[in-house]
């Protein structure tokens, strides 16, 4: 029923980028898909983003983007990239983290059709999302609203760093169901919300040390020395 409407308002909606980028042209910070031998594959477990760093205000962001990494391996001609959320909202309260959150915050993302996705300390709704359409050279580069809001829905969050976890898979245009085998291993996403950057840079070392929770109440323990993950950072000011 949903593909009946999805086509025209991703016509209406999508700004296509028909441009095939080099490597030289990834966004340091954003999470660079690619695909081989059909699955995907990101360049990192770990991004990092902060709130505040648009014109919108302390509380929304839309970094880090989705910049497909073609010379590893392009997508469908075509074909859309989706985000899927699993587990549930993390906050760090300077100490530890954990999924109790000081005012009833939740991380809305908001997709390329306008619908939202919510992480909160119960889960996730309406879990997966359109990031966009590949090109015709199975290329892409989006970005999405992310935004934090409190217990009374308004835009605004306590201080402190948020973590939630996604994964990507590729579909066929105008469809929801992934291609086979085609979705990536899960990634996190962790959002300063008022820290100095020592402080936050503590909670991310804290939680690449973290037990990381996954579908089917399976547990992945990360290394445990922080310095040989991949992280994926965001591109630092000029």
């Amino acid at each position: 029923m949903r593909n009946q409407w999805i086509a025209p308002l991703l016509a209406f909606g999508l700004s296509l980028n028909l441009s095939t980028a080099s490597a030289a042209d990834q966004h340091a910070g954003d999470i660079q898909p690619w695909k081989a031998d059909g699955q995907v594959f990101v360049n990192g477990d770990w991004f990092e983003a902060d709130f505040g760093d648009l014109s919108g205000g302390l509380y929304r962001t839309d970094d880090p983007g989705y910049d497909a990494n073609t010379a590893l391996g392009a997508f469908g001609a075509g074909n859309w990239l989706w985000f899927s959320g699993l587990n549930s909202l993390q906050f760090w309260n300077g100490s530890v983290w954990s999924n109790t959150v000081p005012n009833g915050e939740h991380i809305e993302l908001t997709d390329a059709l306008g619908n939202v996705t919510t992480f909160n300390t119960s889960g996730v709704q309406n879990a997966s999302g359109v990031i966009g359409q590949f090109d015709n050279a199975g290329d892409i580069h989006e970005h999405l609203d992310m935004a934090i809001r409190n217990a009374s829905d308004a835009l605004g969050g306590s201080a402190g760093a948020y973590w939630i976890t996604l994964q990507l898979f590729e579909s066929l245009a105008e469809s929801s169901t992934p291609l086979a085998n085609s979705s990536s291993t899960p990634f996190h996403i962790l959002f300063n919300r008022g820290l100095a950057h020592a402080d936050f840079e503590l909670a991310v070392e804290a939680a690449s040390t973290a037990p990381v929770p996954l579908p089917g109440a399976v547990w992945l323990f990360a290394p445990a020395i922080a310095g040989l993950l991949g992280f994926g950072r965001r591109k630092p000011a000029a």
